[in-house]
């Protein structure tokens, strides 16, 4: 499982909880501040969001076709393929699944939305999206 505390820690990433107020989670380039209201895998998607920006050189907001970029590649690293494949079957709902990949829903939604048509395919074909209209 990705762990994005350890790479915050191993690039020097300095982290501090604050109150925000539009977002979960925000970086200078350098620093991380997210959320003091966020709970741990809100923090743990937030934190890794924030990571992809600096990994991309971003220190500010972004617009939304780059977001874009950041929230494909951040659910792709918390959420990868075999991840999902390896609960074929158990027919968990949305909320259950991301609890056992440990993201959040908007997390597991992110990464289906952005998933390739070959893993939607081998997802629907695993018979895994069947709850999800995507």
């Amino acid at each position: 499982m990705f762990d994005p505390l350890a790479l915050a820690g191993k690039h020097g990433i300095l982290m501090q909880c604050a109150p925000l107020r539009a977002s979960g989670g925000c970086t200078d380039g350098q620093r991380v501040w997210l959320d003091e209201h966020l709970t741990d895998l809100e923090a743990r998607c937030a934190l890794t969001h924030e990571i992809v920006n600096i990994s991309r050189g971003y220190d500010r907001h972004q617009l939304a076709a780059m977001d874009d970029l950041v929230r494909a590649q951040t659910a792709w690293l918390l959420v990868p393929p075999e991840a999902i494949t390896k609960h074929v079957g158990s027919q968990l709902d949305e909320w259950h699944l991301a609890q056992e990949l440990g993201v959040t829903e908007r997390m597991l939604v992110d990464r289906l939305h952005f998933a390739s048509a070959v893993e939607l395919q081998a997802l629907r074909e695993a018979g895994v999206l069947g709850w999800v209209a995507c």
